[in-house]
């Protein structure tokens, strides 16, 4: 029989009867199958204690012994299962290779390590687990206590050997070992005491191809009992899979008939009287057709493959015999391209099916894509729950408590026994008359069009991509139930507002219902309902919504929450004045709005009744099933609370929690809080959806109305404060401060940095063990057993997309210090050029900084971080300057002198009015400032006037003069008299705003992308980019040519140069050296090649000469002499061309293939054909004139 489950656990000791006796309860509880246990304390394991220990259905066991009362591992198995393959013993681990029950399965490795506690032995420990992968092949699971841990989250202080954790992390991206996700607990060890040191010591790592072999395995813990670590359960097959539902495949519409089978199904229900129900008739009869289509168009892909491929493997073998016949090579050539296609459609599946949607098929193993799925369902599977004290593990129990936690939350409306007067609050109505209007078919198509369109479907499968290609068939019906519902005829709209509701985990450990973020799948037809009054709402929430509330308003952005509060605690913290930061905690905050109190705010802030109703037919008609594990559960009514999933959900919750906003604001107009500051904060309060935060002072006044008005605010809209989870981080606070803060605020009192938006709030600068889950962050993106599973291409993209996303929202916020940006830099280089292990001196192909030069200047266009972190911070000093309605533009926001720098080469202002231009500073003098045209005179202005002043307080009654003191040398006097020449020639408009504008855009306006590229102005221009990029070819082929241009190849020339072993003539005319120019054009092979392979498209006379020495040299002068029209199409074709005499010299290098230029030609149109499916669309013409059939 095959192992089910596998215990591992440090029992702290086999040395006596209650351990055992411990043990074996376990063991029959769990029932194992395998057993891993460290630290036996025991030199030698006999059976008697094996069956003690165990049970006597153990007979097998191989085992490491203690050094005196330290250590020892024991690995034992079942008797059921087969005899160990083999077994090995080091000094901190025990392996054994099993073999499955299944004939022909592969056998598999199972480490069972114990890491030691000393560094120096820590190091030769790592050492020992490198050994052991290189002695055992094949499938591998290495599990136990590493007494080690690789991110600053795996323990809960900052006392951290970061030298050890990334010696460890380089041993697993070396190894490509996959770390398996620990369902419902965080740490696996507990030092003990009132605030013990805990830590994530126990661990489960696996190799890919163990992976593959258990999909289904899941990594649990239980109850720690006798021992201060707890212990693991893997079990092989217990990740339960829902019945599959149905999901609109992103390849269908490119297949033949798609168009005619759902035309043909659509049409084939007949119209009812209210269009909702014959519009979810008509999707229901579509479901099916699709479903039975797509099982006789595709079928089971993996089982045709299959077939396929041994068919072309059986004809392979006769041609070694004989010759094929004529039909024989077209049934070989028709199966080959059937694979190529099926395999496409594999990939595309297997990558909708991860969401890794900034991969293109090509540049990755399909392998990725399912690894990606299966860990996304490993970490996000609920294996149990807690309620009230119990542990529920069944799936009935389970699903009963989350729908029983979810409809009391979401199902029953909570009376209101009080509401606020808005009428108080001074709340402008704002004219909405466009919400009322009736959906145009322009206005659904534009909508439609700039949906995502493979975003997770919800009950009914449809995504986006169906009402795209479909649009010309299902048009009519669909707009038909928008005007139903427009006009209020919601009867029959239940039945397309259905919504699934998946439960993500917000921590690792999570184990409580509440512990999870319900996320809303919701019907197709919903969620377009809902987009289309999102998208007319989207332009006026700017003007209904505070400026210190960012969240999803167009314009605004979380950094702007963010660098409020932090800049407003660093104001306060530098003037020495006690002020508290508290953090509030709203409980469910989407799930608990009230529906009658959203109702009331919406016809204060100016929406019409149409509309009103419109939103109450969507709230009222909703229902949601719960998706446990996959399975859908019980159906459940709403009755208050907001969907988060729903496009207009968000903008509807943020204008409920303006009004707390306005309540605060109300509060410190009239008196009753205490002002923050005499100057600068204009903001006391700063909201991002349900994250606020408040700045007070911690005096009983102020604390006792801020609890009235949260009381008050919680018990209207149903958004209550959890003030126990709140916290407080007190600014220049005494003990008698804090001690009355805690009297009215009973919450946890903490100290900074804090975490905020998802960084770290400081009021000091952030130190190494306070960035380190930065680095951690991009290091968990970027592991070695991805690096397998893509090209360089692919590498390089990923590289690329986790900076691009992470980056932008860190840098942006945080100064990031050198030591930090090398450190990611590292992360990345590794990456990029090993993959997996540490990559240095001839390991990189091209320096480091080259690398990440944009293309057109020779680079891969990977982010420099040092630039690319300057020109985010150029974001602030322009919005400083052009929008000083933002909340935080009065506090000062510190900026890299090379940033500013940049912002003042960058920047021209033309003056109107004057009042939002600096005197001193700003370039508004004939595009230059006073500080450049007069140093002299400038250095006798004090800072503050020279940072303060504005050119209308300047320029009126000539005031600037006054700003002038000290002594006037004679430099001085020139200046002045000069500017003041100048100055009389301006003339200020009183009616006319001040205009900056950016000189690296056309439009004037700021972006970080110009920015970024003007960093660059002076690098040389690499003019063989554009040949490169611009083709249709692959990224891998594209990545190949970079290389080339830079030659980076390991042709013979280079291998020597470094004294490594190489031919001494190019291995395919075996005449002259190789280098990278002869290979690709000077050499006698390639050019018979070219002469043949352009021929084929006409391109004759433009083939390389024997005088053609330099590669790119005679590609630039072959394209000068191709028409424009078809300049695309040859560029690619010599990509094409190199790639496949690339492929036949390693061929002939690597497979002692004899050269032949007949098989190079065949290599090239195999590849034009994977290119053409892999999207190269405008090749298909091109090489239909070479290859017409």
């Amino acid at each position: 029989m095959n192992p089910s489950k596998i215990l591992i656990w440090n029992v702290r000791g086999l040395n006596s009867t209650a351990r055992q006796d411990s043990l074996r309860s376990l063991v029959e509880s769990t029932k194992a199958d395998i057993v891993c246990i460290q630290e036996t304390k025991m030199e030698i394991i006999s059976k008697q204690i094996l069956i003690s220990a165990l049970g006597s259905s153990f007979s097998h066991f191989s085992f490491a012994p203690s050094v005196g009362a330290s250590g020892g591992i024991l690995v034992a198995w079942k008797h059921d299962l087969s005899p160990a393959i083999s077994t090995r013993v080091d000094a901190h681990s025990t392996s054994v290779q099993f073999q499955p029950a299944d004939e022909g399965g592969e056998p598999w490795w199972l480490t069972c390590v114990y890491g030691p506690q000393g560094n120096d032995e820590k190091v030769q420990f790592l050492q020992e687990i490198r050994s052991i992968r290189a002695a055992c092949h094949g499938p591998w699971v290495l599990a136990g206590d590493f007494n080690l841990i690789y991110r600053e989250e795996d323990k809960n202080n900052s006392n951290l050997n970061r030298a050890m954790m990334g010696r460890f992390r380089r041993t697993l991206n070396d190894l490509a070992l996959k770390e398996l996700p620990l369902s419902g607990r965080k740490f696996t060890w507990s030092g003990g005491g009132p605030s013990p040191t805990l830590c994530k010591l126990d661990r489960v790592f696996c190799s890919m191809d163990w992976d593959g072999m258990f999909p289904n395995c899941l990594l649990q813990s239980t109850a720690s009992m006798d021992s201060d670590h707890c212990p693991l359960i893997l079990g092989l097959g217990d990740l339960l899979h829902g019945k599959g539902r149905f999901h609109f495949e992103s390849f269908w519409p490119r297949l033949d008939g798609f168009q005619d089978v759902v035309a043909e199904a659509w049409n084939s229900v007949e119209p009812h009287f209210c269009p909702l129900e014959t519009l979810s008739l008509k999707l229901k009869a579509l479901t099916r057709a699709l479903q039975s289509w797509s099982q006789k168009k595709i079928g089971h892909i993996a089982t045709q493959l299959a077939l396929a491929k041994e068919i072309i493997h059986q004809f392979e073998i006769a041609q070694d015999n004989r010759q094929l016949s004529v039909s024989e090579l077209w049934l070989l050539h028709t199966l080959k391209k059937h694979s190529l296609a099926l395999s496409s459609l594999q990939r595309t599946m297997a990558r909708v099916r991860s969401r890794i949607g900034w991969l293109k098929d090509g540049d990755a193993n399909t392998a990725l894509f399912h690894s990606q799925a299966q860990y996304r369902k490993r970490k996000n599977f609920i294996s149990k729950l807690v309620s009230e004290d119990q542990v529920l593990t069944s799936h009935n129990d389970k699903a009963a408590t989350v729908f029983e936690f979810y409809d009391k939350l979401l199902g029953t409306a909570e009376q209101r026994d009080i509401s606020i007067d808005l009428d108080n609050l001074d709340l402008v109505q704002h004219d909405l008359a466009e919400l009322e209007l009736p959906f145009g078919e322009e206005e659904v198509w534009n909508t439609i069009k700039h949906m995502p369109s493979d975003k997770a479907p919800g009950p009914d499968g449809y995504t986006s991509r169906f009402y795209k290609s479909c649009w010309a068939t299902i048009k009519p019906d669909v707009m038909a139930a928008l005007a139903a519902v427009h006009r209020g005829n919601f009867r029959n709209l239940h039945l397309l507002n259905t919504a699934l509701l998946t439960l993500l985990p917000k921590k690792e450990g999570a184990v409580h219902v509440k512990d999870f973020r319900p996320i809303s799948l919701i019907h197709s037809f919903a969620k377009l309902v809902t987009k289309l009054i999102a998208n007319r709402l989207a332009s006026k929430l700017s003007a209904m919504v505070a400026a210190n509330q960012s969240a999803f308003v167009k314009g605004r952005c979380i950094h702007d929450n963010f660098i409020l509060v932090q800049q407003t605690a660093k104001f306060l913290h530098q003037q020495k004045q006690p002020r508290i930061l508290l953090k509030l905690d709203i409980s469910k905050a989407f799930d608990s709005v009230s529906w009658a109190f959203l109702l009331e705010i919406l016809q204060k802030r100016g929406f019409g009744p149409r509309c009103r109703n419109l939103i109450s037919g969507i709230l009222g008609s909703s229902s949601t099933r719960i998706l446990l594990n996959g399975i859908p559960g019980e159906e459940l009514f709403h009755r208050r609370g907001l969907r988060q999933g729903d496009p207009l959900s968000p903008m509807l919750f943020i204008l409920v929690m303006d009004v707390l906003n306005c309540m605060v604001e109300k509060a410190n107009s009239e008196g009753l809080l205490q002002p923050l500051a005499t100057r600068n904060i204009h903001h006391c309060v700063s909201i991002y959806a349900d994250d606020v935060v408040l700045f007070l002072r911690p005096v009983a006044t102020d604390l006792c109305m801020v609890e009235n008005l949260l009381q008050l605010f919680g018990a209207a809209t149903g958004l209550k404060t959890n003030i126990q989870k709140s916290s407080v981080m007190p600014i220049q606070c005494s003990e008698d401060e804090l001690t009355v803060v805690q009297a009215h605020l009973p919450c946890e009192v903490q100290n900074f940095p804090c975490k905020y938006l998802g960084l770290p709030l400081s009021i000091r600068k952030l130190s190494r063990a306070q960035l380190q889950p930065i680095i951690d962050k991009i290091a968990e993106k970027l592991p070695g057993w991805k690096a397998d599973l893509l090209n360089r291409a692919g590498r390089a993209i990923l590289v690329q997309h986790v900076l691009t996303a992470m980056l932008i929202y860190v840098a942006t916020a945080l100064e990031l210090p050198p030591w930090c940006l090398r450190a990611i830099d590292k992360i990345r280089r590794n990456f990029l050029w090993r993959g997996k292990k540490e990559a240095n001196g001839g390991h990189c192909l091209l320096a480091w900084p080259k690398v990440c030069m944009p293309k057109e200047l020779g680079g891969l266009g990977i982010l420099d971080l040092q630039r690319f972190s300057w020109a985010l911070r150029v974001r602030w000093l322009w919005l400083g300057k052009t929008e000083p309605a933002r909340p935080w533009s009065s506090l000062p926001v510190p900026v890299h002198s090379c940033a500013k720098s940049l912002f003042a080469i960058a920047i021209h202002t033309e003056v109107g009015n004057g009042e939002n231009t600096k005197f001193w500073t700003d370039r508004w003098l004939n595009g230059c400032s006073i500080e450049v045209l007069a140093p002299h005179l400038f250095a006798c202005v004090p800072k503050r006037r020279a940072n303060r002043r504005t050119v209308k307080e300047a320029l009126s009654n000539n005031v600037w003069l006054g700003d002038i003191q000290g002594h006037y040398s004679v430099a001085v006097l020139s200046e002045y008299l000069n500017v003041w020449d100048l100055i009389q020639e301006v003339v200020l408009q009183h009616d006319v705003e001040d205009v900056h504008k950016w000189r690296f855009e056309a439009s004037g306006q700021f972006s970080t992308k110009s920015a970024y590229e003007a960093l660059f102005i002076g690098s040389v221009y690499f003019a063989v980019g554009k040949l490169i990029w611009g083709t249709w070819a692959p990224k891998k082929c594209k990545f190949f040519m970079w290389l080339v241009a830079h030659n980076r190849c390991w042709t013979a020339d280079r291998l020597a140069r470094r004294g490594l072993s190489h031919p001494d003539h190019c291995p395919l005319c075996e005449q002259e050296e190789e280098t990278i120019n002869h290979l690709l054009s000077a050499c006698v092979f390639a050019r018979q090649f070219w002469h043949r392979f352009l021929g084929c498209f006409g391109f004759q006379a433009v083939t390389p000469l024997p005088n053609d020495l330099d590669f790119f040299m005679w590609w630039q002068q072959a394209g000068d002499r191709i028409s424009a029209g078809v300049l695309q199409g040859f560029n690619t074709l010599v990509v094409l061309g190199a790639w496949s005499i690339w492929r036949t010299r390693n061929d002939t290098v690597f497979d002692r293939i004899a050269p032949s230029v007949d098989r190079a030609l065949l290599l090239a149109r195999d590849e034009a054909e994977l290119w053409m499916l892999a999207g190269a669309k405008g090749l298909s013409a091109v090489v239909a004139v070479a290859f017409p059939d």
